[in-house]
């Protein structure tokens, strides 16, 4: 893992899988989550399909940047993610996000449409229509604050909960292990606040998802409890060309069994854009 700071000095958190002279692909997380939160066996599956992996922290989670004075949006977690190729050294990349990553996805390639290469979209939307109701949102956050690590970990195993798979069973063992690495890497529950009225206020981009031209996979979990897979759907109708696969059983998680699955049909989109140079 390692830290590099970008062009208006704010530290990004990062860690990469596979070989540097490899096409790169960024794996962009969701709303509160550390990039941790994308296991290293399925970033591994993606290394092995030939790329060069990398996953970061958004602003104010993890290691990465605090911006106490809020205010800011979805479409500033996409400039940073141009702002994060640009220190990387990287010219375009294949971009992979899921949930609130991928809606930071959908921005980036709007914004920055030259530094992306290849969509891969994991049970995301266009807007705030197709996911749990603000009152529902609010009612989890408003939970009480862990103190400790050992306060932690039960918490967060258990909003995980909310993202089980119907057909496949929940790890719990690893969410229990990735909760203490998530506390000891610096959860900070005022940052998860400021990206949920980032995410919350965040405007449709349902008129704009016409103009992605790169190819563009969408997936998604039919037992999605968090975003409805018909948001997924919207978007594959929006997106000319785009390839849509929705997995039964599953909900907004990456089960294990669908990995091998998910890496080749997301190596497959990538495979399938124009080269360009790094």
């Amino acid at each position: 893992m390692g830290i590099v700071t970008t062009a208006s000095g704010a530290r990004i958190a990062w860690d990469a899988f596979g070989d540097v002279s490899q096409p790169p692909m960024i794996l962009i997380q969701g709303f509160s989550a550390q990039m941790v939160g994308w296991r290293p066996g399925f970033c591994q599956q993606l290394a092995d399909q030939g790329f060069y992996v990398i996953r970061f922290d958004n602003r104010d989670v993890g290691q990465s940047q605090r911006y106490p004075q809020g205010g800011y949006a979805l479409s500033d977690l996409a400039d940073d993610t141009a702002a994060f190729l640009d220190a990387m050294g990287i010219a375009s990349a294949h971009i992979v996000g899921q949930s609130m990553g991928g809606m930071i996805a959908q921005l980036l390639v709007q914004q920055h449409p030259d530094r992306v290469r290849s969509l891969g979209l994991l049970y995301t939307a266009a807007n705030g229509s197709h996911y749990l109701s603000r009152d529902v949102i609010e009612e989890r956050m408003a939970r009480p604050i862990p103190q400790t690590r050992e306060e932690y970990v039960p918490y967060y195993v258990e909003s995980e909960g909310g993202c089980a798979s119907s057909g496949y069973p929940q790890d719990i063992a690893w969410l229990a292990e990735v909760a203490g690495e998530i506390w000891d890497r610096g959860w900070d529950p005022e940052g998860t606040q400021r990206q949920l009225e980032a995410l919350l206020n965040a405007p449709d981009r349902n008129q704009a998802l016409p103009e992605i031209k790169v190819p563009t996979t969408l997936i998604a979990g039919k037992d999605d409890q968090l975003i409805n897979s018909d948001a997924t759907v919207e978007i594959h109708k929006l997106i000319a060309g785009s390839k849509l696969k929705i997995f039964p059983g599953m909900g907004h998680e990456l089960p294990q069994p669908l990995w091998s699955e998910i890496a080749e049909l997301l190596a497959i989109n990538a495979r399938s854009a124009n080269s360009k140079a790094l």
